[in-house]
């Protein structure tokens, strides 16, 4: 069967919005093996001899945060816009990645070891807010970096246009999350492959799942 005949709008509005709070509920499961494994302790670390020359800067902490806004930005448009394939591809391969991501926090726990932040300055006072916020745990692989690159990929597929942008975009926000000392260049090189894994899982499986062309009655049967 031609794939390229399959029809391209497939979804109802009701499983669209399925697979919308499905993208965003998934998030809250960061949230909570955060917090359990720092409770519980122990783990390990992903370092290598380059990170313990890599210096605190604080400034880094601003596209560190705007990365959360682009995410909630990617998420809305492509459930408003995007094409029904593309989508569901979209939708799975983030739920594939942070399914995976997850479960590899649980099954192998692992922290990052941050500086003391003795500035006063804003970026200290935000790099400070998250260094409380966010506990050192589920570090490799990088969820920044996974569903940074897997928007990224699938962007750049659907906007073109957009592509240098975002790709540029995508490496400022790797840097940022070693010179926030919020993750190991291991953790940014793991995610930047679970987010390339979770791309080619979304569009194999919605190859799949998607319905087949329905056949038009021949003139013999009518």
């Amino acid at each position: 069967m031609d794939d390229s005949r399959r029809p391209e709008t497939y979804l109802t509005p009701h499983q669209r919005r399925i697979l919308f709070v499905a993208q965003v509920g998934i998030l809250s499961v960061y949230l909570v093996t955060n917090r359990l494994l720092s409770h519980l302790g122990g783990g390990i670390t992903f370092d290598i001899w380059l990170d313990h020359h890599i210096p605190l800067w604080p400034i880094w902490i601003v596209p560190y945060l705007l990365t959360l806004v682009w995410w909630g930005v990617a998420l809305v448009w492509a459930y408003l816009k995007m094409k029904d394939s593309l989508y569901v591809a979209f939708a799975i391969g983030w739920l594939s990645a942070c399914l995976i991501g997850y479960t590899f926090f649980v099954v192998c726990p692992n922290y990052m070891v941050r500086p003391e932040v003795t500035g006063t300055t804003w970026a200290d006072w935000l790099v400070q807010f998250i260094y409380s916020s966010d506990r050192t745990y589920n570090a490799f692989p990088s969820q920044h970096l996974w569903n940074t690159v897997l928007i990224a990929l699938f962007w750049s597929q659907w906007q073109p246009r957009w592509r240098q942008l975002i790709w540029v975009f995508t490496v400022i926000v790797a840097l940022s999350t070693v010179f926030t000392r919020q993750h190991w260049i291991l953790d940014v090189i793991g995610g930047i492959s679970l987010g390339v894994v979770g791309y080619f899982a979304g569009l194999a499986i919605e190859a799949r799942l998607r319905p087949l062309p329905r056949r038009r009655p021949s003139r013999a049967s009518q």
